[in-house]
């Protein structure tokens, strides 16, 4: 039964997938306003396949720490699925991703209309300061910002390093930094065709307070991430 849901489920998805980029193609000459409608839209009709058809749901703990101020949201990256489904749960989101993302035809440029910024993991001290300081104009402007601090995608219930970027935007920006983790990988496994029926739990972790050192940051950052993420292991129900 898993194998045939895993069928009709990529069936549509791929299918859904192209045909909502299609049908985004007027939205771009529209003010940003419907782009971040659509990726709503888009974001919302995907966890509707996910869940009755591939019987992938989810399940929020600590709403509470979604704040109403501007902040970074450090998010565990494990497979397709938060890049896509979590997108609904945030007002207007901009989404730091890797430079190579945004050159995927139409998905590229939706994403670039939608504020995304694009990070070059070559550029050194200088790509750092640019993404930094379009960060802050983000955070500014009232815009949550996504970063997934590990850069790549990573089984449930292991550990990859996180990136010491997000310090210096941290510091530089003076903002909270939300933690999320979560265990997609667990349900939804990278590189794998089979999805497997069940509850995906999506935690929101309290807020690190502006202020801290780099050092005392990353120390805080890791300390909660890597313990959460070594529970999640235990956690969600399958179907």
């Amino acid at each position: 039964m898993i194998v045939i849901r895993s069928i009709i489920f990529n069936i549509l998805f791929f299918s859904a997938g192209c045909i909502m980029m299609l049908l985004a193609f007027p939205v771009l000459f529209f003010k940003r306003e419907y782009i971040y409608n659509f990726w709503e839209l888009f974001s919302k009709i995907m966890a509707f396949i996910a869940k009755n058809v591939a019987g992938v749901g989810y399940h929020i703990e600590n709403e509470q720490n979604l704040l109403s101020e501007p902040a970074i949201y450090a998010i565990r990256h494990e497979s397709v699925w938060e890049t896509i489904v979590l997108i609904q749960m945030f007002k207007k989101p901009i989404f730091v991703l890797k430079k190579e993302l945004l050159k995927v035809p139409l998905f590229g440029i939706l994403s670039s209309m939608a504020g995304s910024i694009d990070v070059d993991r070559g550029g050194g001290t200088k790509s750092l300061v640019e993404v930094s300081n379009r960060i802050e104009k983000a955070i500014a402007a009232g815009h949550p910002v996504i970063i997934f601090p590990e850069g790549t995608r990573v089984p449930t219930g292991e550990h990859a390093e996180i990136k010491k970027g997000i310090a210096f935007f941290y510091s530089k920006n003076k903002c909270p930094v939300v933690p999320v983790v979560h265990n997609s990988g667990k349900f939804w496994p990278r590189r794998d065709f089979l999805k497997i029926p069940g509850i995906i739990t999506v935690k929101f972790l309290d807020p690190i307070p502006p202020g801290l050192s780099r050092d005392e940051f990353m120390t805080r950052l890791k300390d909660v991430f890597y313990s959460e993420i070594e529970c999640q292991r235990d956690v969600g129900s399958y179907y």
